[in-house]
């Protein structure tokens, strides 16, 4: 069984900050995805979009199941 205790001094980064890993790994997929279609900024914004949506997603079924 998995303990939820964080260990003495960690701070909480809460939901905002793991919204934003998601954005991240959204932008660099969509780095990637915005250099073989040739336009790197929309390809940056809608990999941003999608991770931030996917985050949400992700975050409140976990939330419903009481894993968070």
């Amino acid at each position: 069984m998995a303990s939820n205790d964080k260990p003495r001094g960690t701070a909480s980064l809460g939901i905002w900050s793991n919204i934003g890993v998601w954005a991240g790994f959204g932008a660099a997929f969509g780095v990637v995805a915005g250099i073989l279609f040739n336009n790197v900024g929309l390809g940056v914004a809608l990999g941003a979009g999608l991770g931030v949506a996917a985050g949400v997603v992700v975050i409140a079924r976990a939330n419903g199941r009481g894993d968070s």
